[in-house]
């Protein structure tokens, strides 16, 4: 009988180690880490500022689960590929410039439903998402660039982004 409880014991820890073996050896091991803040420098240049606020829509800002490319039937919200002269003729309306337009959609979302949307983003500046003010302006830059002429740049426009924040309680 402990002959057959010993080869029993042998066989389970031999399962193991192979199993073991194969899960460590042959199996894709992945790590995940939190998104990396962006810095954004003074002096950037604006193809830069452009190019790190794409990296944010498509990557840390989460941008695309609910905003497609291109406008397609049964969207959750509008679509990233005219956004830009989209919101320009929503800041015409306003009265205000567009890139005030654009900072104040982003951190005051709720404000800004485009018909037909419901209102679901959360402001970009606070959880789940937490961009720095850097990466609001490298995001909007983006965002413009989407139809329009870019007048966004760093740090030119972060008195504009703080005084957004600063008037709707915003930071």
């Amino acid at each position: 009988m402990k002959s057959g409880v010993l080869k029993l014991i042998l066989v389970v820890i031999g399962l193991n180690l192979f199993f073991t073996y194969i899960g460590l050896d042959f199996l894709p091991q992945s790590e995940s880490h939190p998104p990396r803040e962006i810095k954004i420098q003074e002096g950037i240049s604006q193809d830069d500022l452009i190019v790190i606020g794409e990296k944010i829509v498509f990557g840390k800002g989460q941008c695309m689960v609910c905003h497609p490319m291109n406008a397609e039937t049964g969207m959750r919200a509008p679509a990233i590929a005219t956004i830009g002269r989209d919101t320009k003729e929503h800041a015409k309306k306003e009265g205000i410039s567009h890139e005030e337009y654009l900072f104040d959609a982003l951190v005051n979302p709720s404000k800004h439903i485009a018909e037909g949307f419901d209102d679901i983003m959360s402001p970009a500046h606070k959880p789940p998402t937490s961009l720095s003010e850097g990466e609001l302006i490298a995001v909007a830059a983006y965002l413009q660039s989407r139809g329009e002429r870019v007048t966004i740049s760093y740090p030119e426009s972060l008195s504009i982004l703080k005084e957004v924040m600063k008037k709707e309680g915003g930071s």
